[in-house]
């Protein structure tokens, strides 16, 4: 088994002993990697990259022949076969050797979130949930100082222990890091959860207090005020003009007609009425153009 880290190099050694004489060595993996031969004269390894995946990032130590991997990707997880051929007195012989590469990020700082958040006596009972940003493959996590593992712990805070500080730590084979939180921030949230849930709960009531005592006030009034608008729409006017002796000027006297005398119609009505009435100059004189007798009254209606 071989851990690699994403964008670092890794080393696959073989071990081979510098009395070995070393024909060649080929490389391959879900393709073919590399083949390898000998430099003359005790120079470095000859390397031909066999396919373009790993072009640039693959090196071959002179002394041993361990095959150095570069710039690794999460793609270049997988079985990786080495075929060494060794030169004897007589023959070649051909050794196989095998390894499992596995590439892994480097884990970044964890993140510890609560739920689950209650206070029944002076006990906090919290949730605690451990995770990194991106989900990894083989992270494994532990608390401390309680020595519990997965990325969930349940904790039952006590005024007693309010001077612990409990830790996540995450791991991968490749690296670690972790994140902590105090048990007296833990009791500080559920204590101003628990404030702003009564403080938003008295002011809900005090607005649906108020309401109940604004609005039946707002509804008389509209209905008040719709009643004056609906009887001011109703009253008549009458509009009388008359001289007294010889002057000219003239008298008006109004007087409001009361609904009830009104003749009854189909439709209210809506409009304002004025009615004027003149007397002649002399109350004695007959008009020869008029039939009526002396004294008597003319009216013009005007609507």
């Amino acid at each position: 088994m071989v851990n690699g880290i994403l964008g670092e190099s890794v080393t696959f050694p073989l071990n081979i002993q510098q009395s070995q004489e070393i024909n060649s060595i080929s490389w391959n993996s879900k393709t073919s990697v590399a083949f390898v031969t000998p430099g003359n004269s005790g120079a470095a390894p000859t390397i031909s990259i066999t396919h373009q995946n790993y072009h640039k990032r693959i090196n071959v130590s002179g002394q041993n022949y361990n095959l150095e991997l570069r710039n690794l990707r999460l793609e270049d997880s997988g079985i990786y076969k080495a075929d060494i051929n060794v030169k004897t007195s007589e023959t070649i012989t051909t050794t196989t050797r095998c390894y499992n590469l596995q590439v892994y990020r480097r884990l970044g700082k964890p993140k510890i979130t609560q739920s689950l958040m209650t206070s029944v006596n002076s006990t906090c009972n919290v949730t605690l949930t451990c995770s990194v940003e991106k989900e990894e493959k083989n992270v494994t996590y532990s608390w401390s100082p309680l020595g519990e593992e997965g990325n969930v712990l349940r904790v039952f805070q006590t005024p007693d222990n309010q001077e612990l500080t409990y830790t996540c730590t995450a791991w991968n084979p490749v690296s670690n890091n972790s994140d902590s939180i105090s048990a007296q921030q833990l009791c500080a949230d559920i204590a101003v959860g628990l404030h702003t849930h009564r403080t938003g709960l008295l002011s809900g009531l005090a607005v649906f207090s108020l309401l109940l005592i604004i609005l039946p006030s707002v509804i008389l009034f509209l209905l008040h005020k719709r009643g004056q608008d609906a009887a001011s729409k109703k009253t008549i006017y009458t509009y009388v003009t008359v001289p007294r002796d010889t002057q000219t000027a003239e008298l008006r006297i109004y007087d409001e007609i009361p609904q009830s005398k009104v003749l009854p119609t189909k439709e209210e009505p809506v409009n304002t009425i004025y009615s004027i009435v003149q007397y002649s100059d002399k109350m004695g004189k007959t008009n020869t153009q008029d039939s009526k007798p002396p004294g008597t009254s003319s009216y013009e209606i005007v609507i």
